[in-house]
């Protein structure tokens, strides 16, 4: 192998790889560190990628695999998208050919436009702030992006066209109070024109226990939920979400395309 490697690489994959990730361990130089990051046991007001993050960034680089149960992972996506937007050399190694390689792309596009009932925003705020601010999210918030002296249905229409152009997400915060929202059915109609499968492009996001609309359902559209329970916590819950919109965003603009 004749690929210069950093002298400590953190290495992402799913746990179902093992296999895979020993035989990249045996091809790796002996000046190469391997990290391999154990599963993580958060408190309940902790985020689990706190600590993910800081064993990424005291690494000198980032190998991820390619194949197997590593491409179904939403922390693999994080993870190799993180390195990359913290400018550390990042490789692939290809589980089917047992080849390792640069990874010269540029990180993603991380465009997102929250779709809510307004007795909802203030917790939709919290959440898309730490979205935007802490993980390099480009969120449209209209308490946030609607300019003076423009109109209101005009500049939603445009920040939610934008971010689907761009091949971004449209998370939809589900309560109660959305399930009688009209103005949410309208940007859901806006997000499915023109296409064949609106779960492309849209999210589902559980602000509570409550049923999803029966067509997406028969979508079988993703979702995430958002609220705390025996298994995990509220907090915990957000970077699920997290890493869902990082792997969905990233299978549609670079992995499948």
């Amino acid at each position: 192998m004749n690929i210069p490697l950093p002298a400590k690489c953190f290495i992402s994959h799913s746990y179902a790889d093992t296999t895979a990730r020993e035989r990249l361990l045996r091809i790796l130089p002996a000046s190469v560190e391997p990290l391999i990051f154990p599963p993580i046991q958060a408190k309940p007001d902790e985020f689990v990628s706190k600590p993910l993050i800081e064993a990424i960034l005291a690494c000198d680089g980032l190998i991820y695999l390619r194949g197997g149960a590593s491409d179904r992972s939403f922390w693999v996506a994080f993870e190799r998208d993180y390195a990359l937007r913290s400018s550390k050399p990042v490789f692939c190694y290809d589980v089917g050919r047992s080849e390792l390689s640069p990874d010269t792309d540029k990180p993603l596009d991380l465009a997102m436009f929250p779709s809510y009932h307004g007795r909802d925003r203030e917790r939709v705020r919290q959440i898309c702030q730490f979205l935007d601010k802490k993980r390099n999210f480009d969120v449209w918030l209209d308490v946030e992006d609607i300019r003076p002296g423009t109109l209101f249905a005009e500049e939603i229409q445009t920040g939610l066209a934008d971010r689907l152009n761009r091949g971004g997400y449209v998370t939809v915060f589900w309560s109660d109070n959305a399930r009688r929202s009209a103005e949410i059915e309208k940007q859901l109609a806006i997000a499915a024109s023109g296409i064949e499968q609106i779960n492309d492009r849209v999210l589902f996001a559980l602000l509570e226990a409550c049923p999803l609309p029966e067509f997406w359902l028969r979508f079988r559209g993703p979702s995430v939920q958002l609220y705390g329970d025996s298994e995990r916590s509220a907090t915990q819950r957000i970077d699920d979400l997290m890493v869902r919109l990082y792997w969905l965003i990233y299978r549609k603009t670079k992995f499948l395309h």
